[in-house]
């Protein structure tokens, strides 16, 4: 039986930026990497509405092809063909997998729009937070998406965590991470910065510019005294135009990999 896909080329690790809307529309996803770039074979219900979705949207100067093949066992292929990822001391695999590595080990089922640890943003987040102690701190994950960084909080003995995120398809997707880690105690709430309560010894804030530029105000408020925001998910074009969102907070550390950056905040001395 043939099915129509969408196959989009997009640069490597862009699937883990794009909009809910994106994956809302788009179906099962399978991902092949070809060289720098990353081929997205989607699998949309209503492939019209997709395609119209797609020239409306940021990918719609990016190439885009119909295809027409026959039905195959996807399951089976993403089992066979997921890799772990390993970030400094931490191995992030799926829950199929074992690795007999050293350090610490996240299970994530690896998903369409919340995180598996292959974004360089991911990446950089994690590297940054094994540079602050994070034992015994309060720690909110902002956007958290499947919690990847919320249970890393958790592994380098965080004495709580709240995961928050404003779409309800993440908390779906963050309560399955939890189970896999054996993660009761983590708390997962559905709400933007300004739906937040408290103040956090340590805020971590995987986004994008604009969300970052809409509520710096808000996402200062939520770092307590003497506490840290490490903030990832910015392209370099808005690269220098960061650290004075969230002046008065003294820029400690900056990190890069390729055109991603992450910055380390802290507030008060």
């Amino acid at each position: 039986m043939s099915i129509a896909r969408v196959d989009i080329l997009v640069e490597k690790g862009s699937d883990e930026a794009l909009e809910p809307d994106f994956y809302a529309l788009s179906g099962g996803i399978w991902l092949e990497e070809q060289g720098g770039s990353l081929l997205m074979k989607c699998y949309p219900p209503d492939a019209k509405a997709f395609l119209a979705y797609l020239r409306a949207s940021r990918l719609s100067q990016v190439p885009v092809a119909m295809v027409h093949e026959e039905e195959r066992d996807y399951v089976a292929l993403v089992r066979q063909h997921f890799t772990p990822v390993r970030i400094g001391s931490v191995t992030i695999l799926p829950p199929w997998r074992k690795t007999k590595r050293k350090g610490a080990v996240l299970i994530i089922e690896p998903g369409m729009a919340f995180g598996t640890g292959r974004h360089e943003s991911t990446n950089l987040m994690i590297r940054m937070m094994a540079d602050v102690d994070m034992g015994g701190k309060r720690v909110l994950d902002l956007g958290s998406g499947s919690a990847i960084l919320a249970l890393y909080a958790r592994l380098l003995g965080a004495r709580s965590v709240v995961a928050v995120d404003n779409d309800p398809l993440a908390g779906i997707a963050a309560k399955k991470s939890c189970s896999l880690n054996r993660a009761d105690d983590l708390l997962i709430a559905c709400a933007g910065p300004e739906g937040i309560k408290g103040r956090f010894d340590i805020l971590l804030a995987n986004l994008d510019f604009d969300t970052f530029k809409r509520h710096a105000r808000e996402i200062e408020r939520l770092v307590d005294d003497k506490g840290y925001l490490i903030a990832s998910g910015i392209e370099t074009q808005y690269e220098a135009r960061v650290a004075p969102l969230f002046k008065p907070m003294a820029l400690v550390r900056k990190r890069r990999m390729r055109d991603w950056h992450a910055f380390l905040f802290r507030r008060g001395r």
